[in-house]
């Protein structure tokens, strides 16, 4: 393990002194030497140069495809949808119909207006099939009065309510309106942000090297409409000249497991050739493990009795997982011996965010984990009883944060970084080391449409490092929920030089800008298309 200090921090982000002090070399915006730091031997401070912590040249990512290309060949009977012949207007009222049923059915009273009676006394002889109206305004007058309206019913005025359901509601409509009013801002803001996608459901393990130019390894994803079945798809990374990669699929087929539920997050890890994987849907939590020899096995499932927001294998022992649920628990799961609570908050960790979200990770230590809120992250020493933690990250005392700020993610990275952790807010994403807390190592204003709720580090190569003068560039790629953007960040230090970030976020090619690589489509599809693309960013 790599337990080298840097020589020097950022002093924009280094005070011996309290919290809320201020640097004394600080005069304003003027005489301010912060994010610089000074590079050179032992001379005249005129030879002295400085170096930014922030550098504007890095490695540039580049599109291989125009489109995503999407993993498996289409099916047989996979067939194009053609457009309906201009002229054939019994298919375009067909679809009117069943596209906008509500607007062509929703003109019933007007359609049999002239089958209703209003007035009181005998049917009109030319009339003598409509309906008397003073029968149900009778019927609902007595419904005023306190009796059973279960006992009370009439067989005209059901029939009525099935006829007219679209017009008289079942329901009372003070009633209808505030349940139609919740209804309404819980799925607003699950279209904003949805907690439960935190993490992300896919992952990929590498399998050893079998020489050449491709990579083996292993696809998991969740699959079928209800996203309750977990494939397990050995896939091929082909490499060819010129720097691109080609995912080849097709030479065998997923191995796919039904789950009873949604599944909500996939976390993985591999330990000599042996490879554990743990995933969560709301109430159940599954372990299995699989190499590249060896079919996947389902070790233990456990059922948890609150939502579950969170599951982490352990990078340092195979078969330990952490697992946080909604009622503020987090338990350190053994498999085949059972769960451990290792702390419970009841509330919030630093101030009210009246969100039940949870979240855990684990750090270099195997018994020292990150326990973390909408409101900040700890570190937790789970040996001790009363455990015992001090601060990683905290929204309310963190510089430079902007007012209504929420913790989103946060992410262990110790393939980069034995002592590095990720954490991700809705304006900003931090690199964290657990050996100075509270010190952001470097930090980006992130330009994403939504706030990112999935991951993935690639560290850097030895070969990398010697093309950026001996320090490992590690990319950092991000992806939202629902504009489905892929932003890739770099930073390069951490060991004997400070971090400093690496160019500016590159963003892949967004839903918005793949619409001039669609088919020719009708203008008024062309319309819907751009409409649903554009509002992709905008939720």
């Amino acid at each position: 393990m790599d337990y080298q200090f840097p020589r020097q921090l950022f002093p924009s982000f280094y005070n011996s002194g309290p919290p809320e002090s201020v640097l004394k070399h600080c005069a304003g915006n003027w005489g301010c030497y912060n994010r610089v730091r000074p590079q050179g031997g032992s001379g005249p401070l005129s030879s002295t140069t400085f170096t930014s912590s922030h550098q504007v040249r890095g490695e540039t990512w580049c599109h291989t495809e125009p489109v995503p290309v999407p993993l498996l060949s289409p099916k047989n009977a996979f067939l194009w949808h053609t457009p309906p012949d201009p002229l054939d207007f019994t298919k375009h009222i067909q679809n009117f119909f069943m596209d906008h049923c509500h607007d062509a059915f929703g003109s019933m009273g007007e359609i049999l207006g002239e089958n209703f009676n209003f007035k009181q006394g005998p049917k009109d002889k030319y009339r003598r099939d409509s309906v008397h109206m003073w029968t149900v305004k009778n019927f609902l007058d007595v419904l005023k009065y306190n009796i059973c309206h279960q006992s009370y019913s009439s067989r005209s005025v059901d029939a009525y309510s099935s006829l007219l359901s679209d017009v008289v509601p079942s329901v009372p409509t003070e009633l209808l309106g505030s349940l139609l009013y919740e209804e309404l801002t819980e799925q607003r803001d699950r279209l904003l942000f949805c907690e439960a996608a935190t993490g992300g459901a896919l992952a990929f393990i590498p399998f050893s090297e079998s020489g050449g130019s491709s990579e083996h390894g292993c696809l998991l994803y969740p699959g079928k409409k209800g996203l309750d079945h977990l494939n397990f798809h050995k896939v091929v990374l082909q490499h060819h000249q010129g720097g691109s990669s080609i995912l080849d699929a097709t030479s065998s087929q997923p191995f796919s497991v039904q789950l009873k539920g949604t599944v909500r997050q996939i976390s993985t890890t591999s330990l000599s050739n042996d490879c554990c994987v743990a995933v969560r849907s709301d109430h159940l939590c599954g372990v299995w493990r699989l190499s590249e020899r060896n079919e996947p096995r389902l070790l233990q499932v456990v059922k948890t009795r609150e939502v579950a927001t969170c599951i982490t294998v352990s990078p340092h022992i195979l078969g330990e997982v952490l697992v946080a649920s909604e009622s503020g628990a987090a338990n350190l799961w053994t498999v085949g011996r059972g769960m451990q609570k290792v702390r419970e908050e009841g509330s919030n960790l630093y101030f009210n965010a009246n969100s039940a979200w949870r979240w855990c990770e684990f750090s270099a230590h195997p018994r020292v984990m990150v326990y973390a809120d909408r409101t900040g992250a700890e570190l937790t020493d789970i040996r001790m009883s009363p455990v015992s933690g001090h601060t990683l990250f905290r929204i309310s005392n963190t510089s430079e944060c902007k007012s209504g700020e929420r913790l989103i993610m946060a992410r262990y990275l110790g393939d980069t970084h034995p002592f590095h952790h990720l954490v991700t807010t809705q304006y900003s994403v931090y690199v964290m080391d657990e050996r100075f807390p509270c010190l952001p190592m470097v930090k980006w204003d992130h330009m994403m449409q939504s706030p990112p709720m999935f991951c993935h580090i690639v560290p850097g190569s030895a070969s990398n490092a010697s093309v950026q003068g001996g320090t490992r560039n590690t990319k950092i790629l991000l992806g939202s929920q629902n504009s489905q953007e892929i932003t890739m960040l770099q930073y390069s230090g951490g060991r004997a030089e400070a971090c400093f970030s690496q160019g500016p976020p590159q963003a892949l090619l967004r839903p918005r800008d793949s619409l001039k690589h669609l088919p020719v489509q009708l203008p008024h599809r062309l319309e819907t298309a751009t409409n649903r693309l554009s509002h992709l960013l905008q939720v």
